[in-house]
């Protein structure tokens, strides 16, 4: 994806007629800095296995380099850096319990509900209970032609995510 950005942070055009914005300009410390630009440089040169396995400190930084950059929110960006969070908070709720990625039949593709995850966040933020949630799980499954043990999930999904919620204030 291109986006072009102005001073303030804020892109002018996406692809695909999103929009984007900066939240941390800060500099990666020279060690993470280091690792990152290998890993840039490996997956450049398309290497093939064994070549593309992750040494230990490529896992670490690919699982820890948020926590930096979350330290780092530019002024006034506090408000979307939070927004950011809450949605993959819910993403993941979504990918490990209610309709996982690794699901033996008819799988979802990765981004299926990324569409449907401001609203639900901003359905959860209301406080909606545990029943409003579930509906809108079972329209967002209905959508998405999902098949039904995806619906038998919901009440447990909506569960977490009502709980999830009250972690938020």
């Amino acid at each position: 994806m291109r986006a072009r950005f102005g001073r303030d942070g804020e892109s002018s055009w996406a692809e695909g007629g999103g929009s984007c914005t900066i939240v941390s300009t800060a500099k990666l410390p020279p060690d993470m800095f280091a690792i990152a630009l290998g890993l840039d440089r490996k997956f450049a040169a398309r290497p093939e296995y064994p070549d593309s396995i992750l040494t230990k400190d490529e896992i670490h930084l690919i699982l820890n380099y948020d926590k930096f950059f979350k330290a780092h929110v530019l002024p006034g960006k506090e408000a979307i850096a939070r927004w950011a969070e809450r949605i993959n908070e819910v993403r993941t709720i979504l990918q490990l319990g209610w309709d996982p990625i690794n699901a033996q039949e008819n799988p979802p593709d990765w981004n299926e509900y990324l569409g449907d995850l401001p609203e639900l966040v901003d359905l959860l933020e209301k406080p909606a209970s545990t029943v409003e949630v579930l509906g809108f799980l079972v329209d967002m499954a209905g959508r998405a032609g999902r098949k039904q043990q995806v619906g038998q999930r919901g009440a447990a999904a909506a569960a977490s995510l009502v709980e999830l919620r009250d972690s938020w204030t």
